[in-house]
C-alpha cells in the first residue's frame, strides 16, 4: 500500500518491495527475495501469475539495486522527497513544509520589502509572496526567538510555514 493513496504517482522502490524508508540491509535483502519468489511464475502458481509481466520483476530489481546501495538510496531518497512534494504532500508529519524567509528572493521597491519564492508543488513563479506587513502582523511568536506564518500559493492550494526573525534594529543602528 502506498503512503499517496488516490493520486497519479508510481510506487516508490519502498512501496515495490514492501519495506518502510528505514528498513536495514538485511530487510532489503529479505524483502528483494521474498519479491522475486512471489512473482516468479514456476513459484507462484495461482491464475494471477500469469499476468505478471517483466516490468513488475524489472522494477523489483531496479528497487534493490537502488537501495541496497546507500549512495543510490540516498540520491532516490532526496529525489522522492522533492517528488513528493511537488505533489502537495507534507514530509514532515506536522501538515505543513517548513521554509525559512532566507529561502525567498527578496525584491525592495518604494520603501517596501516583499520576499517571493516559486511554487514546489505547482512551479508557478514568485506564487509565494510575504510583505514586511504581513510579517509584522499576522506571524506568531514561536516562543524560541523565531516567528511563523503560514502562506499559500497564489496558483494552487499549497500552503507552507515560513520561519523569520526580527532584524536586530540596534545592532543595525550600532553600524552606521
Amino acid at each position: 500500500m502506498s503512503y499517496i493513496e488516490g493520486k497519479d504517482i508510481q510506487k516508490s522502490y519502498y512501496d515495490i518491495l514492501g519495506i518502510l524508508p528505514t528498513a536495514d540491509e538485511i530487510t532489503i535483502k529479505l524483502a528483494y527475495r521474498e519479491k522475486l519468489l512471489s512473482t516468479h511464475p514456476d513459484k507462484n502458481t495461482s491464475s494471477i501469475s500469469n499476468y505478471i509481466n517483466n516490468d513488475e520483476i524489472n522494477s523489483i530489481k531496479d528497487a534493490y539495486k537502488t537501495l541496497i546501495d546507500p549512495t543510490t538510496r540516498k540520491l532516490y531518497d532526496e529525489t522522492l522527497v522533492k517528488s513528493i512534494q511537488r505533489h502537495g504532500f507534507n514530509v514532515t508529519g506536522e501538515g505543513l513544509d517548513n521554509y525559512d524567509l532566507n529561502d525567498f528572493e527578496v525584491k525592495e521597491d518604494n520603501n517596501s520589502i516583499i520576499w517571493y519564492k516559486d511554487c514546489p508543488r505547482c512551479h508557478a513563479i514568485r506564487s509565494i509572496s510575504l510583505t514586511e506587513d504581513d510579517l509584522e502582523n499576522q506571524g506568531t511568536d514561536d516562543g524560541m526567538g523565531g516567528f511563523d506564518i503560514i502562506v499559500q500559493c497564489s496558483s494552487c492550494s499549497l500552503w507552507i510555514k515560513v520561519k523569520y526573525y526580527e532584524e536586530d534594529e540596534e545592532n543595525d543602528n550600532d553600524q552606521d
